[in-house]
């Protein structure tokens, strides 16, 4: 979870409650859009058989690739460069960039599981999400102070990943992906933390644009491994 370091770590305050108010009502709302055009696309590849048909051939898997170099890309740049992320128009391009570019990822991943296995992938990720943001605004125990920890659990889940790749066993990928969707959980529950404030580090209110990037990316990688651990491919 890149976020917890570099350039983002020297947190400025969110001064009064009404900042933080609107702060966090923008971060929502752009959430909102992304999450509503990436379940979308989601649901547009499952009920149009010919877009199905043509995400799972070889022409849909190559614009997968090129889709996920072009969501690396925009990620660094937002990621990377906090001119790039509070510039406006171009925060909100390179912003809907990676957003199409990861619900078309999400879309060709899930063309390849039955629909109910989808839907039922989306009520946990909705209920596990909606849990983790309650609990994060409710207790008192300050997760932003882990950030060391996080670096320790990103390191454990890529190297279980690489591990994964090489030896093709569904036991180690559903260990994986359960390790996954806690890991990414647990992220999740940082991330709303930093973004509402009040904590050891918290976000400015001026990078509503990367803390809407920072829970997209959470909520987004704990539906995929939801549908790794409990969906049923076609």
């Amino acid at each position: 979870d890149e976020q917890g370091g570099g350039q983002w770590g020297d947190f400025t305050g969110l001064e009064s409650k009404e900042i933080r108010r609107v702060f966090i009502r923008k971060v929502y709302s752009i959430l909102m859009i992304q999450l509503s055009i990436t379940f979308g696309l989601i649901a547009l590849f499952h009920f149009t058989p010919l877009i199905r048909e043509y995400v799972r051939s070889s022409n849909g898997q190559w614009l997968y690739f090129t889709s996920y170099v072009v969501f690396l890309v925009t990620y660094l740049v937002l990621v990377c460069s906090k001119r790039a992320a509070r510039r406006f128009p171009l925060n909100l391009i390179l912003l809907g960039i990676l957003t199409l570019s990861m619900s078309y990822m999400m879309g060709m991943i899930s063309a390849y599981y039955k629909i109910e296995s989808v839907l039922i992938a989306v009520g946990i990720t909705a209920f596990v999400c909606l849990g983790v943001t309650l609990f994060s605004f409710q207790t008192k125990y300050d997760f932003t102070s882990c950030f060391g920890v996080l670096f320790v659990i990103s390191l454990a889940l890529l190297g279980f990943g690489i591990v994964c790749a090489f030896t093709y066993s569904r036991i180690m990928y559903t260990i994986y992906a359960g390790l996954g969707a806690v890991a990414f959980s647990i992220f999740l529950a940082v991330d709303t933390q930093l973004i509402m404030g009040g904590k050891r580090h918290e976000i400015s209110a001026e990078d509503h644009i990367f803390a809407s990037l920072m829970l997209y990316i959470d909520i987004v990688y704990i539906f995929l491994y939801i549908l790794t651990l409990f969906g049923n491919r076609e």
